[in-house]
């Protein structure tokens, strides 16, 4: 990935707090706070903000009226079920996967 890409990134999780900056010879970045407390919910929404869009609005915002106003629940649900994802996996738990994206064994 480009160098100035991941540095954009790396500024987007230290402005929400996620990651310190260290300078100089030994310097580098380093989370803020225990990887078991960092969820892939906070790190998604520093780069990303919203979770969902929806026609370029977070799905909270579109509206739809008429015949497509039932859309507005389906949206918003999908958003839910993401948000209950992301926010209950933490970097930790993937971590503790193997490559397959399996639970690695204690031995």
């Amino acid at each position: 990935i480009p160098l100035s890409f991941l540095q954009g990134i790396l500024l987007d999780l230290r402005r929400a707090g996620l990651l310190h900056s260290h300078r100089g010879a030994e310097g580098g970045y380093a989370l803020t706070r225990p990887a078991a407390e960092i969820t892939v919910g906070d790190v998604l929404r520093a780069v990303g903000g919203s979770l969902t869009t929806v026609r370029g609005l977070p799905a909270e915002r579109a509206g739809y009226h008429g015949v497509a106003a039932g859309l507005t629940d389906v949206w918003l649900a999908v958003h839910g079920a993401i948000a209950t994802v992301v926010d209950s996996t933490s970097l930790a738990d993937l971590l503790a996967r193997d490559p397959t994206g399996h639970a690695r064994s204690a031995s």
